[in-house]
């Protein structure tokens, strides 16, 4: 069995599998660990394994695996193997996972995203608040400019409660409101869509 595991740590990365299932890292592979409540990236990610400086979780991408997922080792090798088409399992099928602990994942991973989501959307509102605003009375109100005065109180608020919120507080929101994060993020996508060049053809 233990070349099951060596075979998974031979084709797939820790960083694919992490990536795959929802964490978001850095340029550096510093992500926010989703074992504790982490305001700050302090997990880090490497190519063979992972650690998070901040509650001393530790292993490789099966034992991240079935952390993350509340599953035996094994059961997260199936998973990964059946993932990413590694067909090391005979009559290979998709793992179930604990709908509780599935919810709680989903949870984290949103959680995650909103956090990066609304940091990145509000430091562009107060940019635009400061870039846009008019010179005088008489000038026509950029579009910019009035998205930020909509917005700005609303995603504050956001980052406060991200921030500083308790679990119950964030949960509620994430049943009741959390697609608003979703908007936020395609108007980011949006927003990256028209500053992104486009290539022309040669002639």
């Amino acid at each position: 069995m233990e070349n099951v595991f060596d075979e998974i740590r031979s084709r797939v990365s820790m960083r694919d599998v992490a990536k795959f299932y929802g964490l978001q890292m850095n340029h550096s592979g510093m992500a926010r660990c989703p074992f504790h409540d982490d305001r700050t990236p302090s997990l880090k990610v490497y190519d063979d394994h992972f650690y998070c400086f901040g509650c001393g979780a530790t292993g490789d991408c099966t034992g991240f695996t079935a952390k993350l997922f509340g599953i035996p080792q094994i059961e997260a090798a199936k998973k990964i193997s059946y993932d990413f088409g590694l067909n090391l399992f005979n009559g290979e099928i998709a793992v179930s996972v604990n709908p509780r602990l599935k919810s709680e994942n989903d949870f984290h991973v949103w959680l995650r995203n909103a956090n990066l989501a609304v940091s990145e959307y509000l430091s562009k509102l107060n940019e635009w608040r400061k870039i846009y605003a008019p010179k005088n009375q008489w000038e026509q109100l950029h579009p910019l400019f009035v998205e930020s005065l909509k917005r700005t109180d609303y995603v504050e608020y956001l980052s406060d409660l991200l921030a500083h919120g308790s679990d119950k507080e964030k949960k509620l929101y994430y049943k009741e409101n959390g697609n608003d994060i979703k908007k936020i993020q395609e108007r980011l996508e949006k927003l990256a869509a028209e500053v992104r060049p486009v290539k022309r053809k040669a002639i």
